[in-house]
Parts: C-alpha cells; sequence; structure tokens
C-alpha cells in the first residue's frame, strides 16, 4: 500500500506561496553577496548564509497574529481515581504468594513465585495478619506488603479536535529552552515543559537537524517534540469511515471520522526489537480489562512480564493491540514490546469511539459484517526537511 502524501498545507523545496525565491540548486557550489541575493534571488541557493537570514525574516512575517489557537476539548479527567483498579509492582524478587497468610505461616508452600522480569498486579484489599500488612492481589491469592511497590498512572491526556487543525501540531516530549533562530543558542527566559502542546508554524533544516518554529522567536529543535499533522485517509479506506493513524516515528496518534481529524494524542509503541509492524488492518476484538503476559519466554527469564487488568485493550493485527498502560508514563517514546501503549485516558476515549460497539457490561467484544472493527493504519514517516510549512 502506498504511503499518502502530507496535507495540503506544506508546499514543497523552495516555492513559498506560489513564489519562488531561492534556486532549485541546493549543493551550495555558489555563494551569493547580500547585493546577489536583492537582485535575483531565484539564481542563490536556499540554504546560502544570506539566503537563510532572508529565509528566516520571510518565516518570521508569516507568523500570524494573533497565533492562532488550535480548537479543541480536553479530555475529562476526574479529581479522583482515573481507574477502578490499584496497581503495585513486585519488587523485590523472588515474590512468593499465598491462598491465605496462615500457610506461609505454617510452612506450607507458596501458590506461586514471581521470580523475575516485570510483574505488575491489583490489588483487591489487605489484611492484617499477626501485626503484617499482606494483599489480596486476586481471589484466595495473597502476598506480602514489604513485595509491593504501589504507582499512580500518568494523567496524561491527548485532544478531542473540533475544527481541522492549520497548522502541524504535536507536544513536547521532554523539557527544552527554546532558540531565537534555529541552531541558535537557547533563550533563559523561556521553557517549553514534556507535555506542553505547540504548534508548528515553520520549519527549517540547519546541518542534519531540522527546527520548527513554535512561536514568535522560539524555535525547537525536532527531537524534543512529537508533531502530528493533518494526514489523507489511506487507500482502502472509505469516506465516512473512522480510521486511526499511528506514526511511529514521532509517536503520535490520530483519530478520523472520514478526512476530519478528530483526536490526537502521544503512544508508546515497540521498541527496536519489537517494532510495531506497519500496515493496515482493522479491529477485531476489544476487552474492557485483560490480564497480558509474555508467550515467548518462562516467568524464571529476564524478558518476562506480567501484567494484571490492562483496560481498554483493542486487538487490531494479530496480537498486537491498542491499549491502557499503566506502569509507565513514557508517551511520546519507544518503550512497548510491540503493542500500541496509551494513557487510561486516552484508551478509554478510543475505546468507547471506536467499533465494534462494546456494551457496558461486555467482557470482550468480536467485529463481524454487521459491525466491522474501526481501521488501524501503523506507519513509520519522519517529517521530510525540505518542506516549508505555509498557509
Amino acid at each position: 500500500m502506498a504511503t499518502p502524501a502530507r496535507a495540503a498545507h506544506i508546499a514543497a523545496g523552495p516555492t513559498i506561496l506560489g513564489t519562488t525565491v531561492f534556486s532549485d540548486d541546493s549543493s551550495g557550489d555558489s555563494l551569493c553577496t547580500a547585493q546577489m541575493m536583492k537582485r535575483d534571488s531565484t539564481r542563490c541557493p536556499p540554504f546560502g548564509p544570506y539566503a537563510r537570514e532572508v529565509r528566516l525574516n520571510f518565516l518570521r512575517s508569516r507568523l500570524p497574529d494573533p497565533l492562532p489557537t488550535l480548537e479543541v476539548h480536553e479530555i475529562e479527567s476526574p479529581d479522583d481515581a482515573i481507574s477502578p483498579f490499584s496497581f503495585a509492582y513486585v519488587r523485590p524478587l523472588p515474590a512468593p504468594t499465598y491462598r491465605h497468610p496462615e500457610e506461609a505461616a505454617v510452612g506450607l508452600p507458596p501458590l506461586r513465585e514471581f521470580l523475575a522480569g516485570d510483574n505488575w498486579v491489583t490489588v483487591m484489599a489487605s489484611l492484617d495478619y499477626n501485626g503484617e500488612i499482606w494483599y489480596e492481589i486476586n481471589s484466595d491469592e495473597y502476598i506480602k506488603a514489604e513485595y509491593l511497590s504501589f504507582t499512580q498512572p500518568s494523567r496524561f491526556a491527548g485532544v478531542i479536535v473540533t475544527e481541522q487543525p492549520q497548522y502541524p501540531f504535536g507536544w513536547i516530549n521532554r523539557d527544552v529552552y527554546p532558540s531565537s533562530v534555529p541552531g541558535g543558542s537557547e533563550r533563559n527566559d523561556v521553557v517549553l515543559r514534556r507535555y506542553d502542546r505547540i504548534t508548528m508554524f515553520a520549519q527549517e533544516p540547519v546541518g542534519d537537524h531540522l527546527w520548527y518554529m513554535v512561536g514568535p522567536d522560539q524555535w525547537v529543535e525536532q527531537s524534543f517534540t512529537s508533531r502530528v499533522d493533518v494526514d489523507p485517509r489511506p487507500e482502502g479506506v472509505g469516506p465516512n469511515e473512522k480510521w486511526i493513524e499511528i506514526n511511529t516515528y514521532e509517536q503520535t496518534i490520530a483519530a478520523y471520522e472520514g478526512d476530519r481529524m478528530v483526536f490526537a494524542t502521544l503512544t508508546s509503541t515497540g521498541r527496536s526489537s519489537t517494532w510495531t509492524p506497519d500496515g493496515l488492518t482493522r479491529i477485531w476484538g476489544k476487552l474492557p480489562s485483560t490480564p497480558m503476559r509474555n508467550q515467548d519466554v518462562g516467568p524464571d527469564s529476564s524478558a518476562w512480564y506480567y501484567l494484571e487488568d490492562v483496560e481498554w485493550t483493542q486487538y487490531f493485527n494479530g496480537a498486537y493491540a491498542l491499549h491502557a498502560a499503566y506502569w509507565h508514563n513514557s508517551f511520546a517514546f519507544t518503550r512497548s514490546h510491540g503493542c500500541v501503549n496509551l494513557s487510561i485516558l486516552d484508551a478509554h476515549w478510543l475505546f468507547n469511539w471506536t467499533t465494534p460497539y462494546t456494551p457496558d457490561d461486555a467482557k470482550v467484544v468480536y467485529s463481524h459484517d454487521g459491525d466491522a472493527g474501526t481501521w488501524v493504519w501503523v506507519h513509520k514517516t519522519a517529517p521530510a526537511p525540505n518542506l516549508i510549512i505555509t498557509q
């Protein structure tokens, strides 16, 4: 399947708003003086010293005043817990469990042992037995409190997009001080924080790096961002169908109804050794909550993982799924064993939006001819450095 071209709001090469201002030759064999640039800019290479100054002045002049606002609604986040489950990490290892603390007291063998890898459980209740705190993690399965470390899931959430975005947008993926010009020194009067939402009004390559203009005299190098573009429907997706776009390069997700973007957020997909595969598939099964484990190794392997109550799971390509990840807050960076990790709030929103329809009391739902699953398109597409964002 061919990869769709970028959206129409990005113009190619040295053409800006239909006017050629620089030569198509970017080899750098010629060098323009300021006088030559003013006399005939079309003979000058696009990234020569004076050409760059003209270019940056042009991009600065194109910055809208006032800056447009991305029209979005925030996902509702309750003041209290965002999940009915209490999550805990099992550590140190090995960690035994028993049907009841009394069995441990009389020396009976454990029900099971957590031996290696990453093990996460959900806690149902606590019990004080002979002055020691035990936690019930499943029906008739208890573990000593000293083996559990409780965690609070990430409260990060994407945005419901209420109007088609005019510009590419995204999030800062780690704290950064912007520069006044691309490739310049950091400003010490402004800091952009992780998960701050930004709009990309222009872009400029400097050497091997791409820089985005995110505000007046604010340029950020591309690796500090995760970007969302309005992209056309993949071939095979109908004009009125729902579909989800996952860009594993940017670590972003966008949800569409036909050609209209309706939601966008950050994700964590598979690491290099377990990369999430490209392709266009459909959601075939949905589970409000399910356990997950590594099927390729045993519980004594360092690669083992065991995860209880993984919420809002949606399988779309064999065993690959979109699902909530309560065990990390690394959204915008690869992290998973191949699945598409989302915050709990984002996973819940997508679960309710996608097909097949899932009743509130359903344990599992499968797609069928009468209720086909939502399309999921996975691709790895980096921003092209020779593109100029325009309006």
